[in-house]
């Protein structure tokens, strides 16, 4: 396994804002921008980055008068599109919509072509959401531990989708059959939908997944939401119970999302953005879309979101050592 002997270092983020901008004119900021901006989601349309991402679009580009196109570039783990973004020009041009995955995948894969640290210059925190826990009408159970004892009268026989590598989504899988000492079979896609999917058509019988999704499909009866991730209830499915309620007390979680540029690009750009995005998340009309989705809206400075990163690197590094799992 890897070991990780870098401290978090929220200082690298603030100076690596503050040193590009140092030779940059200082009326660059106020001609930002004069093209279209991008911006790049790691998963195909339909999950829930590309969601917030096409929200935000629509948007952002109200604001600032320029269009702002979706880039979706699904696979590997997310890693990808964050390769694109750490590869890209640090002009401000193209954001990242950054999800815990990157913070995932900073332990969970030996050689990355990126830090999550330091290849990315936060920008903000847009939104968290919990995970659902939903499974297809046929299987029997109506709560978690329902399930529980399902899965431990028949081992292995019930599979659980989760959208990707490296996402909260599978790691919650792993954590279920840790915490609850059951085994399931676990299965893995390359994004929500074809795992939502294989899960409506029974070639699954449950996921853990962002919320967003999946609600379409539990408003409707297609699938039935057993539990949330969080410590306390979503607003989207206030009557569904957490995990913590259901007698899991450590399963507890959210996934969160929000935007970044590459690393370099200069303080006052990222601050511009900053301001934007942030008044973007204040508008009731967008604050009324994300909730329809279950995202809840956050906010807040680059130094916030930094802190948000490296605390989930942190965090989610010890699950995976935990379980002792790596990818080359």
């Amino acid at each position: 396994m890897l070991r990780f002997s870098r401290p978090v270092l929220l200082r690298t983020f603030t100076l690596a804002l503050f040193a590009p901008a140092l030779a940059m004119p200082a009326i660059a900021a106020d001609a930002f921008p004069s093209k279209p901006l991008q911006i790049v989601v790691s998963a195909a349309p339909g999950g829930s980055p590309d969601i917030l991402a096409r929200i935000v679009a629509k948007a952002l580009s109200a604001r600032v008068g320029q269009p702002v196109s979706v880039d979706n570039r699904p696979g590997g783990a997310g890693n990808i599109a964050a390769t694109h973004v750490a590869r890209s020009p640090a002009d401000g041009y193209t954001l990242f919509v950054a999800t815990d995955s990157i913070s995932i995948n900073q332990t969970l894969f030996r050689n990355l072509p990126f830090d999550a640290r330091t290849s990315f210059a936060p920008v903000i925190h847009a939104i968290s959401s919990p995970q659902v826990f939903a499974v297809h009408p046929d299987v029997p159970a109506r709560s978690v531990q329902e399930f529980i004892q399902l899965a431990k009268a028949a081992p292995d026989r019930y599979g659980l989708a989760s959208p990707a590598i490296g996402t909260t989504g599978q790691l919650g899988v792993l954590l279920l059959q840790s915490q609850a000492a059951i085994q399931v079979k676990p299965v893995v896609y390359r994004s929500a939908q074809p795992a939502l999917t294989d899960v409506l058509g029974r070639h699954a019988d449950g996921i853990i997944v962002t919320i967003a999704p999946a609600l379409p499909f539990i408003k409707e009866g297609k699938l039935r939401a057993l539990g949330v991730s969080t410590g306390t209830r979503s607003a989207a499915l206030p009557d569904v119970p957490t995990f913590v309620e259901q007698g899991l007390p450590d399963f507890k979680f959210d996934s969160w999302q929000g935007f970044v540029v590459p690393g370099g690009t200069p303080k006052p750009i990222v601050d511009r953005l900053n301001a934007e995005l942030n008044a973007m998340l204040n508008d009731p009309d967008v604050k009324a879309k994300l909730l329809a989705q279950a995202f809840d809206t956050v906010g807040g400075s680059p130094a916030d979101f930094g802190k948000v990163i490296n605390d989930s690197i942190t965090s989610w590094e010890k699950v995976i050592r935990s379980h002792d799992i790596h990818i080359d």
